[in-house]
């Protein structure tokens, strides 16, 4: 019987032993680590051959795009020679019809340009005049007079010319496609605006065939996998990649003109490119519109005709060329498609924009190679990695086996067997962790025999404990009565409330006051016990003493016995052992005759207060009705003051005309004296020609700066280039500065042009340089300068002068801006100040600058544009 019992436990199924789970876990993990690995390698060598394919379409792309840019540089020179002529020849129609054809005629690009021509403008000869040539079907060119008939709508109002006013001289605005009315062939126009004496005079234009362009594409990559088509400026087709649907080339051609939105509709896998490419014109339209040369009402007339979703594009488009034109070819984006409609399979798609034209170049590339180029060396990397996995777990599993699976396993047999001697052999021969585990069997089981018999000794200690603690609460009941009866027995309000908000303990004064017995009250919260607005205040304030640990006093009435009485109450902290609140107890004092006391006489004291109050404002009324008295009469004199100044200063403007035209021009005439006698002194052989060729040039320059100040006076609002009207102004006042050995400089954008009254201008730049030239400068003074600067910010053109003249003390400033506040005149800058804010609600402004600065003085005249 005993060897049965003592029989050891059946071992443990194979299949649960620790070899084959280790074994099992480790297979996974060698797995994981292969697959893991493979893929890893994989995506690695993938991207690097994106990567790679991507810097190829890049350069692939630039090249394709810089040979298209050759072809339309050769297009817009032409268009801008056709400008010329039209500019030297626009009163010689004959010499125009036969100079173009001449030059539209090309050896080599009868199949590129269609047409092209003159279209002057017709508000200034009341009549269509136009010069076009257009190619017949046999490939000649011959004039076409169809757009001059008038029955046909006016060519001043097509896409190709309307925007070309607002271009540059020599500049070449890139329509979007369409199909000429008159001749019906698809197209796109490079249009160059023709200016004579700063005057838009009409537009020049040539026409390329849009079959030019997609024979261009499709040829673009022979020899390569891939393709390449192109949008024009309003994302419309310039050419038709080859898609697997049988479609003839007329139909391809129908193709052209369709937005790229209706083709990615056809072919959805087009998507995520047609999202870029509206990202792209978002951006570009908001750069485009930072510090705008044209608002959008300049440019009314121009969008008016225009189709919604294209005005923002085209506005962005003028006010691009006119602050920087683009010089190079730009990559805008490059993304991958997971199915390319022709190849069926992924592609990396690169945008490219294109300098002039604003067309973009869209290159398309299969990725099939890169593909299998990488699962083939994943492949190989794979088939190495599980052979030397295979060995590696095959050695991990004998030193696993051997480290301690099988000390483990006599360590179980041992404690089978009851052989704790084999156990202690066990952990005084090992010093690893196997040792530790065996010496760690025999520490516990010594331990539970101390456990055992410290057992008994802790019962007995207990039943000591238990006794004690039956005498003490004998003692705490015993307190606890000697402080009810205390309680009581006080005629205030006691009570005591948990943290949790039940009341613990009250006095029979408060159970009196709530009208409620005091099995009724305790355990119950205040708000169940005391009025709503009472119990409120009440919780309020203990979260107060609970939060700040502290004591509070405050005063407040509730109901006793159907009266209201007003109470201080005190509310204190009650904390425990470790110094934290278990709960709030309150005393509640009954201050009612007290505080009526206090309120008789507050009201007699308010009664005072107010009779005094009412004293003091009617007095207060008085004198803010003789203040309001004075500021309206002073207002009454500035107003009419100021109307006053704003009608002299117009006199004043209108009566500059004849002394500032006899200022720019006596000069020019007592010059033209002098050079009448030194031709005479010429015609004699006493002065040398050359000389004479000299002053006889400067003598012309100044005419023809004069001829651009006084040519243009009228009281018609246009755009004005106001850089060029204020550096003609200076070549003619000139003498001035040299006869006073001042140097002046400008500064500003090349151009700066904004709509106004061309002789406002001219009156406003001639006062600010001539009381710049009167008042700046001692007569002595030496290393006299002037710096102008021009700017526009938003709606406001903004003239900033500095001088290093003799400038302003502080107490000149000060009566110089109380006159302009004030709208006096009393001098040029103060006038000028009137007339601005009259004028142009502009204003005038005035800074001393520091001495060790380059200039003392800046003066800056701000004027609206709207």
């Amino acid at each position: 019987m005993m060897k049965g019992k003592n029989r050891p436990p059946k071992l443990t199924d194979w299949r649960k032993s620790l070899p084959m789970k280790f074994m099992f876990i480790q297979l996974a993990v060698a797995t994981i680590i292969i697959l893991t690995s493979v893929w890893f390698i994989k995506s690695i060598e993938i991207n690097r051959l994106i990567d790679n394919q991507q810097t190829l379409n890049v350069n692939v792309g630039k090249a394709i795009t810089a040979s298209l840019q050759q072809k339309t540089n050769k297009i817009e020179n032409l268009a801008v020679s056709i400008s010329s002529l039209g500019e030297l020849y626009q009163h010689s129609p004959s010499l125009l019809d036969g100079s173009i054809p001449a030059l539209l005629d090309q050896l080599g690009q009868e199949e590129v340009i269609l047409g092209g021509g003159v279209w002057p403008e017709p508000k200034l000869t009341n009549k269509k005049d136009s010069h076009f040539w257009a190619r017949n079907a046999s490939g000649k060119l011959q004039k076409v007079n169809g757009y001059n008939q008038d029955n046909v709508q006016g060519y001043s109002q097509e896409s190709w010319y309307i925007p070309t006013k607002y271009y540059p001289a020599d500049t070449s605005y890139w329509s979007k496609s369409y199909i000429d009315p008159i001749t019906q062939d698809p197209m796109i126009t490079a249009s160059v605006p023709m200016w004579s004496h700063h005057e838009f005079i009409g537009v020049a234009t040539v026409d390329i065939a849009l079959s030019s362009i997609d024979s261009f594409f499709r040829t673009a990559l022979s020899g390569q996998r891939g393709y390449v088509f192109a949008l024009d400026q309003q994302n419309r087709m310039l050419s038709y990649p080859k898609l697997p649907q049988n479609i003839s080339d007329d139909e391809a051609r129908s193709e052209l003109f369709q937005p790229f939105s209706d083709f990615s509709q056809q072919h959805a896998a087009f998507e995520p490119l047609l999202q870029v490419i509206e990202t792209i014109d978002k951006e570009f339209i908001k750069q485009a519109n930072i510090d705008s040369a044209y608002t959008p009402e300049q440019l009314n007339s121009v969008t008016a005709n225009v189709p919604l979703q294209e005005r923002a594009k085209l506005t962005a488009l003028i006010n691009q060329n006119a602050k920087s034109k683009l010089t190079e070819v730009q990559l805008l984006s490059s993304l991958e498609l997971i199915s390319d409609p022709q190849f069926k399979e992924p592609v990396i798609v690169s945008v490219f924009l294109m300098p002039g034209t604003y067309w973009k170049v869209i290159l398309v590339t299969p990725l099939t190679a890169i593909e299998s180029s990488a699962k083939s060396i994943a492949n190989s990397v794979g088939l190495y990695l599980v052979s030397i996995q295979i060995a590696a777990l095959m050695l991990l599993f004998i030193i696993q086996n051997k480290l301690f699976i099988s000390p483990i396993s006599r360590m179980v047999n041992a404690l089978n067997n009851s052989n704790s001697a084999m156990i202690e052999l066990e952990s005084n021969s090992r010093k690893d962790e196997i040792g530790m585990l065996a010496k760690a069997f025999s520490s516990r089981t010594h331990q539970l025999e101390i456990a055992l018999a410290s057992l008994d000794a802790t019962n007995l200690a207990l039943e000591k404990q238990l006794e004690v603690q039956q005498i003490a609460q004998a003692d705490l009941r015993e307190s606890k009565e000697h402080l009810n009866l205390i309680l009581n027995s006080a005629h205030n309000l006691i009570f005591i409330k948990s943290i949790s908000g039940e009341l613990t303990l009250v006095n029979d004064q408060f159970c009196k006051t709530v009208a409620l017995e005091r099995e009724n009250i305790i355990g119950v919260r205040d708000h169940l016990v005391l009025a709503r607005d009472v119990a409120k205040v009440n919780s309020d304030n203990d979260r107060i003493v609970i939060e700040k640990k502290q004591e509070l006093s405050y005063e407040q009435t509730f109901p006793s016995e159907g009266k209201l009485h007003t109470y201080l109450v005190t509310k204190f902290p009650i904390l425990d052992n470790e110094q934290q609140v278990v709960s709030v107890g309150t005393i509640a004092f009954d201050i009612s005759k007290t505080k009526s006391l206090e309120l008789k006489k507050k009201a007699q004291f308010e009664i005072l207060r107010q009779e005094k109050s009412k004293n003091i404002r009617f007095i207060e009324k008085l004198e803010e009705t003789n203040k309001r008295l004075e500021f309206e009469s002073l207002q009454a004199r500035v107003q009419i003051n100021k109307e006053y100044n704003y009608e002299k200063v117009k006199l004043d403007n209108q009566a500059l005309y004849p002394t500032l035209v006899a200022n720019l021009v006596r000069p020019i005439f007592r010059q033209q004296d002098e050079l009448a006698a030194k031709a005479y002194r010429l015609s004699n052989g006493s002065l040398n020609a050359a000389d004479f060729g000299v002053e006889l040039t400067a003598q012309t320059e100044r005419l023809r700066h004069l001829e651009y100040l006084l040519s243009a006076q009228d009281y018609g609002a246009k755009p004005i280039d106001l850089v060029q009207l204020l550096e003609h102004i200076i070549a003619l006042l000139r003498p001035k500065f040299v006869d006073a050995d001042i140097d002046i400089m400008i500064q500003s954008d090349d151009r700066l042009i904004v709509d106004g009254i061309h002789w406002h201008y001219l009156v406003l730049f001639y006062r600010i340089i001539n009381n710049t030239l009167a008042d700046a400068f001692e007569h002595h003074q030496t290393n006299k300068s002037i710096k102008l600067i021009l700017a526009k910010q938003q709606n406001q053109l903004i003239i900033t002068v500095y001088d290093n003249g003799k400038g302003f003390t502080t107490n000149q400033l000060d009566v110089l801006q109380q006159q302009i506040n004030e709208s006096e005149i009393n001098g040029a800058i103060t006038t000028l100040s009137v007339w601005l804010q009259s004028e142009f609600n502009g204003k005038v402004q005035i800074r001393s600058l520091q001495p060790e600065a380059q200039y003392k003085t800046q003066i800056s005249y701000s004027l609206s544009l709207v």
